[in-house]
């Protein structure tokens, strides 16, 4: 495949059946495709919306997706075998097609396998931890089975009595010295592995945290990471010892095969614990060989690609909602016409901050993850800046996920009934943040992880120590915004980091002059900590933005919609906190109400016209959205008929039931 080639927009205007969405688009203030270009096209842009453009009409084109029913209407043997043959046809497909590069290879996958792919914890966390956390001989030895997917991992840590607390895991490795190998065993109900994805019926092997114990049972070495083989490679029959299985069935199933793992005295060679960090010799002496934060950098990657993937689920949700608003009619006017409901004040008020957000949460991430890569290539540098990048990344992933469920669902509740029907895509989209709001670290968790953090800076700016602060939070070292009215846009950025300057010295005071223990202090400050540290991470999504919008400084017809986009987010986010920043005498209560009810309904206004453009923009497949009511066409109603008529119910003339019922075969129990 020539990844290099440039693909053109999905869809021409000429596509829109609806003589309504037409009009939407017809009314765009700006070239919908020069705006993806210079959002998403760049080469050096995460998101390379050309070659993506390739990967998915690659992936698409394949005869299996015209071969079975919609996702909703299959039972659970038949839902996960197919997402077994499509997941392992996606692999063949990639590889006959010569797609290498990482990232274009992951799009074929996810495309292919419609958005199921069950492999794909271990495509984008172990694979990359397995890589980092291994030692050069276990490089050539483990990578090829990885990346072939010979070997197919769990990310297996979370146990049943204990999440995002590791000291606490009570998996055990046990060395043996005669045999040269680690004797695991799950010795309680609570140490059961619970919850890894792909676990259940789908993983080969499990990259496994347990406690460690060398050379015997009496030396702990705190906990480590293994490869833990669970089924036999030729027969995927469960290897002697090891019990897994599916756990309860989930609201959201889409991310799949959610299981749990007991071990019974299964051995495992001692080369297979990663050893980058620290090793184990043939006489069960422990070495400390490298860093032992490496193990973080595995989970900041994690969360870092979540952000992309919560970002990139509400723009879906966003873009599906937006064109239903604009193909949906409700209600008349005076002169007896009906009115597309996107024109109501109120419709409006449920979206346009959707679509504010979802822009402010692409081009955070795109922020952060560029910072991220720039650091990997300097190991030194990297742990340096470590602190900094496993705040971001923590509060980043719990802003998201978190926000962007309950933006979701006003995207669901705006589309009314429809938007209830697994056919709108809504329903999976949220369902999916709503699990991800506990998934890969619990939302207040890693909230609280982020607040530690802003301690320890303000900490410093307060004892004016040498040690400086980093570019993140150097808000904590800036004059307090004293400003009466917000003239620009840096006004915004510099009132919400005053706020995070102010909640961080309050709390710092409150530690201090807390006579309880640290650990008591933290815990009775937890929900104001949580609050800080929400604070800082909607400081950096909006400097983050701003920096996109100066990128636009030179094409106005772009610079103007992403200021009005900006204003948006940070009026509609100023006033879900506004206690703060009335309580720390930042703005005054008629003040918020003069954005609130005066600045935001123009706002909605002047972005009328380009509402549909903006999530046109987007670029997103029909197939990705896999939306009745999303369709780029605007054949809403005629899709969700053709949807409902595909239901399994309906092929029969009459239920069994009811047939039973009137030829009085019908059990009288």
């Amino acid at each position: 495949m020539d990844e290099s080639s440039v693909a053109k927009p999905h869809y021409e205007i000429n596509d829109t059946k609806n003589v309504h969405l037409l009009e939407e688009r017809q009314s765009a203030t700006f070239n919908v495709e020069k705006f993806t270009q210079f959002m998403f096209g760049q080469s050096d842009n995460y998101y390379e919306i050309n070659a993506r453009r390739e990967i998915i009409r690659l992936a698409l084109a394949h005869p299996i997706h015209q071969t079975h029913l919609p996702f909703e209407y299959l039972n659970a043997d038949e839902y996960y075998s197919l997402v077994i043959r499509k997941s392992l046809l996606a692999i063949e497909e990639a590889n006959r097609l010569k797609i290498t590069n990482d990232k274009h290879r992951q799009w074929f996958l996810h495309i292919f396998s419609s958005g199921r792919f069950a492999f794909y914890i271990h495509a984008v966390m172990c694979t990359y931890a397995i890589e980092t956390m291994s030692n050069e001989e276990q490089k050539r030895k483990f990578l090829p089975l990885v990346k072939s997917y010979r070997m197919t991992t769990a990310y297996t840590q979370t146990e049943l009595g204990h999440g995002t607390d590791l000291r606490r895991l009570e998996t055990e490795a046990i060395f043996d010295r005669e045999t040269d190998s680690f004797i695991f065993n799950t010795p309680t109900l609570t140490s059961t592995k619970f919850w890894p994805g792909a676990l259940a019926r789908s993983a080969n092997y499990a990259l496994l945290m347990a406690h460690l114990y060398t050379p015997d049972r009496n030396h702990p070495c705190g906990n480590q990471m293994f490869l833990v083989q669970l089924r036999d490679l030729d027969t995927h029959e469960l290897l002697p010892g090891v019990e897994a299985g599916a756990i309860s069935t989930r609201f959201n199933d889409c991310a799949g095969d959610n299981g749990y793992l007991r071990l019974t005295n299964v051995r495992v060679p001692r080369t297979n614990m990663l050893m980058k960090a620290a090793e184990v010799d043939r006489d069960g002496n422990f070495h400390r060989c490298g860093d032992a934060r490496v193990l973080y950098g595995a989970m900041v990657h994690m969360r870092i690609h979540l952000s992309y993937s919560f970002s990139v689920s509400l723009a879906q949700a966003i873009t599906i909602a937006m064109r239903y608003s604009a193909v949906r009619f409700q209600g008349s006017n005076p002169q007896g016409n009906e009115t597309r409901i996107l024109d109501y004040p109120l419709q409006q008020e449920k979206l346009v901050p959707c679509l504010a957000s979802a822009y402010a949460f692409l081009v955070t991430f795109l922020n952060l993850n560029n910072y991220f890569n720039d650091l990997k290539t300097n190991e030194t540098m990297f742990f340096r800046q470590l602190p900094e990048l496993h705040a971001l990344a923590s509060g980043l992933k719990a802003y998201t996920s978190s926000v962007g469920e309950r933006l979701t669902q006003n995207c669901r509740v705006s589309c009314g009934g429809h938007g209830f029907l697994f056919a709108s895509g809504i329903i999976g989209i949220r369902n999916f943040l709503d699990a991800s709001s506990s998934a890969e670290g619990d939302t207040v968790v890693l909230y609280q992880q982020t607040a530690r953090y802003i301690l320890k800076m303000i900490q410093r700016v307060e004892e004016d120590s040498e040690k400086g602060v980093d570019a993140s939070t150097t808000y904590l070292r800036a004059k307090l915004w004293s400003g009466k009215t917000m003239i620009n846009l840096d006004d915004y950025c510099h009132l919400f980091e005053s706020r995070a300057q102010l909640l961080a010295k309050e709390a710092l005071a409150q530690m201090f002059e807390s006579s309880l223990s640290p650990y008591a202090t933290f815990l009775k400050n937890s929900i104001q900590l949580v609050q800080l540290a929400k604070a800082h991470v909607e400081t950096y999504l909006m400097r983050s933005f701003l920096e996109q919008v100066n990128k636009a400084a030179h094409h106005l017809e772009f610079s103007v919609i992403l200021e009005q986009l900006f204003y948006v987010f940070a009026i509609h986010t100023l006033r879900n906190e506004s206690k703060d920043f009335i309580r720390l005498n930042l703005l005054t209560a008629e003040q918020i109400y003069e954005l609130e009810n005066r600045l935001l309904p123009d706002l909605y206004t002047r972005l009328r016209p380009n509402l549909v453009p903006l999530v046109d923009a987007f670029d997103f497949h029909d197939v990705e959205l896999d939306s009745c009511l999303g369709r780029y066409d605007g054949q809403a109603y005629e899709a969700l008929m053709e949807r409902a008529r595909l239901n399994p119910a309906n092929q029969q003339k009459v239920p069994p039931v009811w047939k039973a019922i009137k030829q009085g075969t019908l059990s009288k129990l």
